[in-house]
């Protein structure tokens, strides 16, 4: 199944980043359709002549005074200035879309570059507008206008003429999101829950048997600790040799004590020879 997907080729992260701006774009385009096409005759006659195509009048009653007074908008007007950066990438995407609606998109990429150089020298700019952006190739803007399509699909955003397709397309994307929301079937519910407990319980046990071991290993430790310690001051220390008098002094005197008491222990007389004295004793009186 993954061999029929069909990466997108648009790589440019920029228009990613600008996305969420697109729709304010959209409506500035949408407010200049009534834009007096005397305005940007002349201006637009020029264009139109250096392209071929059987549908100049349209490009210049229609396209391309409504793209020069989106440019000026959002590259001079102080109102819409917060989103140059995102209307410089909306624009081609725009463009393209409109083009191709009367077979010229294959000039998209001529016609904006003239438009952004021809314009601003008709205003008395001496720059182009829109310097740092360059337009993409039409399989790039067919892919950001899938990406578009489908963030206002998600978002449940108005777009203005929509296509038959474009409507299909957000039916199905939402149908299928819907789909992957619903909750799950109660018994993998109860199936994870049992497994979270038996987790739990298992994780319980290991930490018992890591508290017991880490509690021998602590009275280990302390043991030889102190071993090492006595061992240390008994023969390499000015205190060893007190150390070890006075061990031997505590050991003389229990020596001391065993001998007392030994001493004045009562000695004990078998009852066979205690009896046969007073036997003797009892004949010879008699």
């Amino acid at each position: 199944m993954a061999d029929n997907i069909v990466p997108l080729k648009y790589n440019d992260m920029r228009g990613y980043k600008f996305l969420p701006d697109f729709p304010r774009c959209e409506k500035i385009i949408q407010m200049n359709k009534d834009v007096s096409v005397n305005t940007y005759k002349d201006v637009c006659s020029s264009i139109a002549s250096k392209f071929k195509g059987n549908n100049n009048n349209l490009f210049i009653q229609e396209i391309c005074p409504k793209s020069l007074s989106y440019l000026y908008d959002v590259n001079v007007k102080g109102t819409y200035i917060e989103y140059r950066k995102a209307g410089c990438i909306y624009f081609p995407y725009w463009l393209y879309y409109s083009l191709k609606k009367i077979n010229y998109s294959d000039y998209t990429k001529d016609i904006y570059n003239e438009m952004i150089k021809t314009y601003p020298l008709n205003l008395g700019f001496q720059t182009k507008f829109c310097t740092d952006y360059e337009i993409k190739t039409n399989e790039q803007l067919e892919d950001l206008i899938f990406l578009y399509n489908t963030y206002k699909c998600i978002k449940g955003i108005k777009t203005h003429n929509v296509s038959e397709n474009y409507n299909g397309y957000c039916d199905i994307l939402k149908k299928i999101i819907n789909e992957n929301q619903k909750p799950m079937p109660q018994e993998v519910h109860e199936r994870a829950q049992s497994q979270k407990s038996t987790t739990e319980v298992n994780n319980i046990q290991e930490i018992t048997c890591s508290c017991r071991s880490n509690i021998v290993n602590i009275i280990a430790i302390t043991i030889i600790l102190t071993l090492l310690i006595l061992f240390f001051l008994l023969f390499y220390t000015s205190y060893g040799s007190l150390l070890r008098q006075r061990i031997k002094w505590i050991r003389k005197k229990l020596d001391n004590i065993s001998n007392i008491r030994n001493t004045t222990k009562p000695i004990e007389v078998p009852t066979n020879i205690f009896n046969s004295r007073i036997y003797d004793m009892l004949y010879n009186q008699s």
